[in-house]
């Protein structure tokens, strides 16, 4: 069999591993979900949303691109290098964690000082512990195997999807318990520290590698930071622009509101979230493979990839913006019965996922420093044109301005692809009327599906 030949079965391979593993997990979080918010009242998940927003954040601002760097480097199976790796992840997890205590005290603080709005999410009494206590989180992740790292660079995934799923379940289990006898926010802070136990308590096992020892190489710090100057800003730009939506929320909105977005906007990207995960972990590998072997080739294996997922998302956008109120009338009671027109205007933000493919396809390059620019872009523009939307058109108008922000990284985004030789017009917008074509039908079946819900 040829090189090409094996690659392309791997990747077939590691793509089933990571989308099975995917939506039994978006399967257990949506039922999760359904459970705890009969239990649990919206305002809760709306400080959880802003917990869950700083941590990801004080996460990625101290990204120092280790997983991208093992993947792609020469020496990504080499032991010296992979324990220095892992002692920086170490420190990593423990300084997110004394950060994060740091900036709860000094959300306290403000409060206590009448510094913020006690009718937002930041002024809320209870954020402060509770950020506080879910940094432990981050503490505990930091010691997981580097061995997982290993696995995704040769598209060995099987194991990671199976330890992500069981210690996800684990966590959901116990937060569903909490949440049954307490009826408090505890039970969500609890459970996802558990989750990360078990996770880093499997990845340990020695089925997964060696055992992963603290290690200090010069040479493989150098390298790592050489590599990941470039990530660690693009890191603080994309956290600021996947997560500014609910930080600009968050100060505009109440709890209860931003609880009811947080339903909407988990429904919305839950696509989004299963393609990213595949071109992290399979399309990111494979495409370094290409690079590494025969760069000749990126071009068509690139649109190969970017077609399959193009499709998919148009089609799925179009019957989901056509549908989404019914979905949530289904699936949630009257409480949250908003987040019906929230998720049928957010869902058209995911027709721009193509992108993200191009972007990890000038990663694969190396070219780290051209998706900081594009990632800086798109942050400047959500930040400014959010607020704007939403001071003159309400939340409504804000939603749409979130919605239609990723257009403004296309420009820069071509241009690059056109710079790299990966550009070809005729393939780039191909499956955009599939977008027209897929909500015509789900408009056409939305009279069948309400008399179905009368009856």
């Amino acid at each position: 069999m040829s090189q090409e030949k094996k690659l392309k079965v791997r990747a077939l391979s590691a793509s089933k591993w990571v989308f099975s593993g995917y939506v039994v997990s978006q399967v257990i979080r949506l039922a999760g979900n359904l459970i705890l918010t009969r239990l649990l009242v919206p305002e809760m998940f709306g400080i959880m949303a802003i917990v869950s927003v700083f941590m990801m954040g004080m996460a990625m601002f101290s990204d120092l691109g280790i997983t991208q760097n093992i993947i792609q480097s020469e020496r990504g199976e080499d032991k010296v290098y992979l324990n220095t790796a892992w002692t920086l992840q170490i420190i990593r997890g423990a300084v997110i964690t004394i950060f994060a205590l740091l900036f709860s005290m000094v959300i306290f603080y403000l409060g206590q000082g009448g510094l913020l709005n006690e009718g937002s999410v930041y002024g809320d009494r209870r954020l402060p512990l509770v950020l506080a206590v879910a940094s432990l989180s981050s503490l505990v992740s930091g010691f997981n195997s580097i061995n997982l790292t290993v696995l995704n660079r040769k598209l060995k995934l099987s194991k990671i999807t199976i330890i992500e799923v069981v210690s996800q379940s684990l966590g959901l289990v116990l937060m569903i318990i909490l949440a049954w006898y307490q009826r408090d926010i505890w039970a969500l802070v609890f459970g996802a520290i558990v989750s990360a136990i078990f996770k880093m308590i499997f990845s340990h096992h020695s089925l997964l590698g060696a055992r992963c020892r603290l290690c200090w190489d010069k040479e493989a710090v150098s390298e790592i930071f050489n590599f990941g100057k470039w990530i660690f800003g693009a890191s603080i730009f994309t956290f600021l622009l996947a997560q500014g939506d609910r930080l600009i929320l968050g100060w505009l909105v109440t709890p209860e509101k931003l609880g009811i977005y947080t339903v909407a906007f988990f429904l919305a990207t839950a696509l989004k979230m299963v393609l990213k995960k595949v071109i992290s972990s399979v399309f990111y590998p494979t495409l370094c493979d290409v690079v590494r072997s025969r760069r000749k080739d990126l071009k068509g294996v690139y649109y190969k990839i970017r077609g399959r997922v193009d499709f998919l998302v148009m089609t799925i956008v179009g019957l989901m913006a056509s549908t989404g109120h019914i979905v949530i009338d289904v699936l949630y009671d009257d409480r949250y019965q908003d987040a019906g027109w929230m998720l049928e205007i957010l869902t058209f933000s995911l027709v721009f996922m193509g992108t993200s493919v191009a972007g990890v396809c000038l990663m694969a390059l190396g070219n780290s420093k051209a998706v900081m620019n594009l990632t800086a872009i798109a942050t400047v523009s959500l930040y400014i044109c959010v607020p704007w939307a939403y001071q003159y058109y309400g939340l409504w108008g804000a939603l749409v301005a979130i919605t239609l922000n990723p257009f403004v990284e296309i420009p820069l985004m071509l241009y690059m692809m056109k710079k790299n030789d990966i550009l070809c017009w005729q393939k780039e917008f191909r499956m955009w009327p599939m977008v027209i074509i897929s909500y015509g039908c789900g408009r056409a079946l939305v009279p069948f599906l309400e008399s179905t819900m009368i009856n």
